[in-house]
């Protein structure tokens, strides 16, 4: 899997909050960030339906479509 490095806003006091308790098992903070963005995209693809990425894809497909006929 391909790691990127992102620069994250976060309230100061609920950062060391969470810390303290990631520091009683030995976890790391990009590894909550993982869990919390695996759960959240999850949590999506659950509301919106899992095909939400088809649905996405057919819009992708859609746009090229119109931008070969803009062109003619």
């Amino acid at each position: 899997m391909k790691k990127i490095r992102v620069n994250v806003t976060v309230d100061e006091k609920l950062l060391k909050q969470a810390k303290k308790k990631l520091d009683l098992f030995g976890g790391k903070l990009s590894t909550l960030f993982n869990a919390y963005l695996t759960d959240f995209v999850k949590s999506m693809d659950d509301r919106v339906g899992g095909k939400h990425s088809e649905v996405l894809d057919e819009i992708k497909e859609l746009r090229k479509r119109v931008e070969r006929l803009e062109r003619k």
